[in-house]
């Protein structure tokens, strides 16, 4: 017999397709045992209720036999009662893992209404590149990466898109803090610090490789995070970590929690006397005493009991992923390190956290004062609660911090890996030891375009001291080359795999001067707005190396001023250690004496093709091309709106 050929594996696309049919039917299949068992549970219901309203016109020797038919009927409505919570826990888990699918089929067609934006907080205006590179927002890297739940989950995917050379956070205030007040974003690593930061990319590109070989893992830790009902409040989240992490405020607890013991012990047993007539109403001293003492506290103990809770629900989202955690692959040491962190200490903090619900479901009686109140006048409830706080955050505080960081890490390692188990034709980057070296890209295309749409090309940034200058006209793709080239660089830099068959840079961040605005209420024109622009690019060059990409540079301006200004900038660009790309239409350009020596010219180009009615339009194949560019479409543009004739173009042109 002939060997046996292996089964070629079926693309991703597929595969959630037919796992989101799989979802949906075991949704349906599920739900159709839900009407039945509610059918049923009304005919429960009926069998307790019905022998119960027979008693009065049921002769008493009838009486046990309506009674034995009640209790039946109680115990089969009780068992439907918890078999339909089951069912609904079962029916809202497979329905919502066919909206995973939904969402992941969405990110790899790039349906940006189909797939979910995580609700980060917008970059400041002054970042060097996240505006014209789409690092937040809709269309964005982070929705292409959005597979994060968790409040931490969300500051560390924001700090490490904004920021992706900063060292990792050291604690959970430093996560969920602005990542970096009043000052930019690091620059390249110094030569010293290069082998450690190496060191770190490596590991975390190990651990979203490993990961992306698991995909039902990776469905079962974004489901652990997203099937907990509730928002995520950035505000309660921090109050969270400063209470778990911080000291007891009240030092006199232990003093009036055995206080609180006593007049409760007091308040029942006097009250007991009283209502059986053997002791007058003093109680009514206790319960005076006990709501006085329980309103000494009950200031401190709400504000901490709404910090306890840590905003709805994520705690509980925290406590899901970690107990998803424990089962994440031990060959890789990141990944063993955070199920690490997820198991100690005993009991894990998943039963910690469900521990601290709990405890925070009591604290919530307060919301309903009909049954909060005489709970405080009987029993200083409050303390009691804020004695259990207390308690939990003495033994498990200190690890509490290390869980949130390991949550941000498991979450954002899952965002990566997910995109790369959707993009498997994507590659993980190499990073040059070696300062002296561009950029190299292999098939190289822009992460956020749709994979049917988007064309690579194989792109070389020269080493230092060189540009790349790309020409070419209206729509042929210039500044999506740029961007391509930004936006990989950010997902390099993240550790996840970019747009491209290969890649090989530098751990240096982009620059950018593209969507430039003018500004009415600052007096600001276009071109001082770009001008101020392109100051904070070579102020950040000369700091240390970076990769700078400027699209059509220096517009607002007139054609001579433009050239000398642009010539005068790129200079200052090319004095420094930095890499990095410029668009301009202008073809002179690239003669300049000072510029020619020192600039690799590559451009896009377009086909002009004619129909049957002498209609013109233009055929773009988004291919570079070595060299400048030799053709020009803006006048063929303005005849394809209506602006104008192939004659009287040509003529205004000649004019």
């Amino acid at each position: 017999m002939p060997p046996e050929t292996p089964e070629t594996p079926r693309d991703p696309q597929s595969l959630t397709r037919d796992r989101e049919t799989t979802a949906t039917t075991r949704a349906e299949t599920v739900e159709d045992r839900l009407r039945t068992n509610s059918r049923f549970r009304i005919g429960a219901f009926l069998l307790l209720v019905g022998p119960l309203l027979l008693l009065e016109t049921t002769s008493r020797d009838l009486w046990p036999l309506l009674f034995i038919l009640a209790g039946v009927g109680g115990v089969l409505f009780a068992f439907l009662i918890r078999r339909h919570r089951r069912l609904g826990r079962i029916h809202r888990r497979w329905e919502l893992r066919a909206v995973l699918d939904r969402e992941s089929l969405a990110r790899m067609e790039r349906d940006w209404d189909g797939a979910p934006i995580p609700p980060l907080t917008p970059a400041p205006d002054d970042h060097p590149c996240a505006a014209d590179l789409n690092i937040l927002g809709r269309g964005s890297l982070a929705q292409l990466l959005g597979r994060v739940a968790t409040g931490p989950g969300r500051a560390l995917l924001r700090r490490s898109l904004l920021d992706p050379l900063a060292p990792a956070p050291g604690s959970p205030r430093e996560l969920l803090g602005d990542p970096h007040p009043g000052q930019p974003p690091a620059g390249a690593p110094t030569k010293a610090a290069l082998p450690a930061w190496h060191e770190e990319l490596e590991s975390r590109q190990s651990a979203v490789k490993a990961l992306r070989d698991h995909p039902d893992l990776l469905t079962e830790l974004e489901l652990a995070g997203r099937e907990v009902e509730g928002t995520v409040e950035e505000g309660r989240t921090r109050a969270f970590v400063d209470w778990a992490t911080g000291n007891p405020e009240d030092v006199h607890l232990p003093r009036l929690i055995l206080l609180a013991r006593g007049l409760t012990l007091f308040n029942l047993v006097t009250l007991a006397l009283w209502f059986t007539g053997y002791l007058l109403p003093i109680w009514i001293v206790g319960v005076a005493a006990t709501f006085l003492l329980n309103s000494r506290v009950r200031e401190n103990a709400h504000r901490q009991f709404s910090a306890a809770e840590g905003g709805e629900g994520d705690p509980a989202r925290w406590s899901a992923l970690l107990a998803q955690a424990r089962a994440l692959p031990n060959d890789d040491p990141t990944l063993a390190r955070i199920a690490g962190s997820a198991g100690s200490p005993e009991p894990g903090a998943s039963g910690a956290l469900r521990h601290l619900r709990r405890i925070s479901d009591l604290a919530a009686i307060r919301y309903s004062g009909l049954v909060h109140f005489p709970l405080a006048a009987l029993s200083a409830w409050d303390i009691h609660i804020l004695h259990r706080l207390d308690r939990w955050r003495m033994e498990y505080g200190e690890a509490s911090a290390e869980w949130i960081l390991a949550v941000a890490e498991l979450e954002l390692l899952t965002a990566m890996a997910g995109m790369a188990w959707e993009n498997p034709q994507w590659a993980f980057p190499q990073f040059h030891r070696d300062v002296q070296v561009g950029m190299e890209g292999e098939d190289l295309g822009h992460p956020l375009l749709p994979p049917s749409n988007c064309v690579g090309n194989d792109v070389q940034v020269p080493p230092p001291g060189k540009l790349l200058l790309v020409t070419g006209s209206n729509m042929a793709g210039k500044t999506t080359l740029l961007r391509a080239l930004g936006a990989n660089q950010v997902l390099a830099l993240l550790g996840a795999p970019v747009a491209a068959a290969d890649l090989k840079t530098r751990p240096i961040l982009p620059w950018t001067a593209m969507r430039v605005q003018d500004s009415i209420n600052e007096g600001v024109s276009f071109f001082m707005a770009e001008l101020r622009r392109l100051r904070r690019v070579v102020d950040a060059a000369r700091e240390g190396p970076t990769l700078f990409l400027l699209d059509e540079i220096l517009q607002g301006t007139n054609t001579a001023e433009r050239r000398t200004a642009a010539r005068i900038v790129l200079n200052h660009l090319l004095e420094t250690g930095s890499i990095g790309a410029v668009t301009t239409h202008d073809l002179t350009l690239a003669d300049a004496p000072d510029l020619r020596p020192r600039s690799v010219n590559i451009h896009f180009r377009e086909d002009v093709l004619e129909d049957d009615e002498g209609r013109r339009r233009l055929n773009f194949d988004y291919q570079l091309r070595p060299g400048p560019a030799t053709s020009k479409n803006a006048l063929i543009l303005l005849e394809m709106v209506g602006l104008g004739t192939p004659d009287s173009l040509e003529e205004a042109s000649r004019t």
